[in-house]
């Protein structure tokens, strides 16, 4: 049996639940009807030429067009947020250095490949694409968590009503998330 596929258009949205930070990796799609639809995206790889990626989709069964914040807002808090950050930077810099070279790169990239050695390389390479992966996927899950106990605090649940994914390119534009 086929799955008729339904086709959705709206606006996208951030969204902030506490209203003072946004929730990472969620979007939240008003459809033309105001139908609310939780976009669950890790990764602003929305599509790449022919290949389209596949998003979980939720529902929510309390209405969140109340914590839409605009990609304006965002920039703002963004903008904010930058100016306190030369402090991280004027640590970082020369602390990056020392640890660099007191701390062994093998303990990162593995056994050094000198002279060239292709099964070193290969083991190198997967124990880096490895950890990689893994991490975007606890990455991916702790935000899950997270934002499912945050729409629990506003009485709220969570209902996956399957995949999706965006016809066209995700647009990043100064004043809102938008389809185009």
């Amino acid at each position: 049996m086929v799955k008729k596929l339904k086709t959705v258009e709206g606006k996208l949205f951030n969204i902030s639940l506490d209203k003072k930070k946004i929730s990472y990796g969620w979007l939240l799609l008003i459809a033309d009807n105001n139908e609310e639809y939780l976009i669950r995206q890790n990764f602003f790889l929305v599509g790449f030429k022919q290949y389209q990626f596949n998003r979980q989709m939720y529902k929510s069964n309390i209405t969140l067009k109340e914590f839409s914040v605009l990609g304006e807002e965002v920039i703002k808090r963004t903008k904010q947020k930058s100016e306190k950050s030369y402090l991280g930077f004027a640590l970082a810099i020369p602390l990056g250095a020392l640890l660099r070279n007191k701390i062994p790169t093998e303990w990162l990239w593995g056994k050094s490949n000198f002279p060239i050695d292709l099964f070193t390389g290969i083991t190198n390479l997967t124990f880096f694409w490895l950890l990689l992966v893994s991490s975007f996927y606890l990455i991916s899950f702790y935000r899950k968590k997270r934002f499912e106990t945050e729409l629990k605090k506003i009485d709220g649940d969570l209902i996956k009503v399957g995949t999706g994914y965006a016809e066209t390119p995700l647009q990043i534009t100064q004043k809102t998330l938008k389809w185009w």
